[in-house]
């Protein structure tokens, strides 16, 4: 079975090996490649450093079939990349003329003369290249042929990476695009061995298993067994995780959420206090949420609870907010706020401090609204502060998908 040509990442910018900005082109550029069947084999942060990133170019393009850099192509003073890439590939840099042109534009708009001067160094381009107009931004791309193969060098901001990447990739590497099974509810290594269990012996199919809190998602991608083999590969993996598995396209559990109540014409709605409007974010994060979403109540204080969710103020002095009455009242105040046929609650003690031992850190109670009723159900979470805050948005998400499912 012949392997999958290698692939590394390098993102450039002082900025990212101090710290002070964090990278998220490698994950997405990394994740890019290996729905086009490449193999990343090293992923990197280099400083703004000629002598520093030219020896890594030099190394990389002799090893790799495709070597993608990002950063480093604008018109400031630490834009590095052009030259360093000239001096690792022994090849001059020459000026295109097309992008001067669309330069010019630019460069009416700067006071400082030599404004021109550091603008235009964007229209110099490796000698042979062939040049990735950008759709935004100034700074072009370039794909240079190498000893190894190619070289791909894209600008930083995420805007401007992204249709040149597509447009390589769409071109240069065709994809068998991985199937990807998000499950919630089960841990890390629980998902790789049910996965594990199915692939057995079965040749051509890589796994790999990413976790985040509450969220697990199995891989599975072509190393040779072809496209329908995987789905079917896919389907078995999908059945052994079982109703934990939430989507099998790698949407996000808000997404399948929204998906199934869209579906169903349903409307949705939440109460939130120890979530602080988490559960609400991820749903209005999804594109179309309007037209299942009614809307939420972040009644952090025990007065809002009473006020606008119409929690009597005596079950909060009995109870107290994070009980199982308190949950209850809450789902069912804000479902008749919002005419909404689903609604869930939040009421906890997300830490570090105001646990004790009936109630320690970690507790939350939900509710739940359905057209058959409402119940709850109680749950101790770990880790920090915003470990317990994820956790519980998610299991309170997964709620109504189920709900949603049954219904």
């Amino acid at each position: 079975m012949p392997a999958r040509p290698h692939a590394a990442i390098i993102t450039v910018g002082t900025e990212l090996v101090t710290g002070q900005r964090l990278d998220t082109n490698g994950a997405e550029i990394a994740s890019a490649l290996l729905a086009s069947n490449l193999d990343v084999v090293e992923m990197l942060s280099v400083a703004d450093d000629i002598d520093r990133l030219a020896a890594h170019l030099a190394r990389l393009t002799g090893d790799c079939a495709v070597v993608v850099v990002t950063g480093g192509l604008g018109p400031t003073h630490d834009d590095i990349t052009r030259e360093a890439a000239s001096r690792a590939l022994k090849r001059p840099l020459v000026r295109a003329h097309e992008i001067e042109k669309t330069l010019a534009s630019i460069i009416a708009r700067h006071r400082e003369p030599e404004a021109a001067e550091h603008i235009l160094t964007q229209a110099d381009v490796l000698d042979g290249a062939d040049v990735i107009a950008p759709t935004t931004g100034t700074a072009p791309g370039q794909i240079v042929q190498t000893p190894g193969g190619v070289l791909l060098l894209l600008p930083g901001p995420p805007r401007e990476m992204r249709p040149m990447l597509a447009s390589f990739l769409g071109t240069t590497c065709p994809a068998t695009p991985p199937i990807r099974l998000r499950s919630t509810g089960i841990t890390e290594s629980d998902a790789q061995i049910a996965a594990q269990r199915v692939i057995g012996d079965a040749q051509g199919v890589g796994l790999t298993v990413l976790a985040a809190p509450a969220d697990v998602e199995v891989v599975l991608f072509d190393e040779g067994a072809g496209l329908p083999e995987l789905e079917r590969i896919g389907a078995l993996v999908r059945a052994e995780l079982g109703d934990v598995c939430y989507s099998s396209d790698g949407s996000s559990l808000a997404e399948t959420v929204v998906m199934l109540a869209r579906r169903r014409r349903v409307r949705l709605a939440c109460a939130e206090s120890c979530t602080g409007g988490k559960i609400a974010s991820a749903l209005t994060d999804i594109a179309g949420a309007s037209e299942a979403f009614q809307g939420g109540v972040v009644s952090y204080a025990n007065e809002l609870k009473t006020d606008a969710l119409g929690v009597p103020a005596e079950m909060l002095e009995r109870f107290g907010a994070v009980s199982d009455e308190t949950a209850r009242a809450m789902v069912t105040g804000v479902a008749a706020l919002t005419h909404a046929e689903f609604a869930v609650a939040t009421t906890g003690i997300a830490g570090p401090d105001g646990g004790t031992a009936e109630k320690p850190v970690g507790l939350v109670w939900f509710g739940l609204q359905t057209p058959s009723g409402v119940s709850s159900v109680r749950r101790e979470f770990f880790g920090d502060r915003a470990g317990v805050r994820t956790r519980a948005t998610m299991f309170a998400l997964d709620l109504l998908r189920r709900a949603l499912m049954e219904s």
